[in-house]
């Protein structure tokens, strides 16, 4: 689960930067025409940090 989370947040931040990118230079999104920041990149985001919080042991019992 913590390489799922690693994978999603790596994913995440590289479209968040390159929709951050897109929107100092002016570029509208290329993908579907949604706003910038693209909510693909936030959902990403959003899971990998999920699944990295429930996967850490701060939430397991010892």
């Amino acid at each position: 689960m913590l390489t799922a989370s690693k994978w999603l947040l790596i994913i995440g931040s590289v479209l968040l930067i390159a929709d951050s990118i897109m929107i100092f230079s002016g570029i509208p999104n290329p993908f579907f025409g949604w706003p910038l920041p693209c909510p693909v990149a936030l959902l990403l985001l959003g899971l990998g940090i999920l699944l990295f919080a429930i996967g850490s042991k701060a939430f397991k019992k010892q």
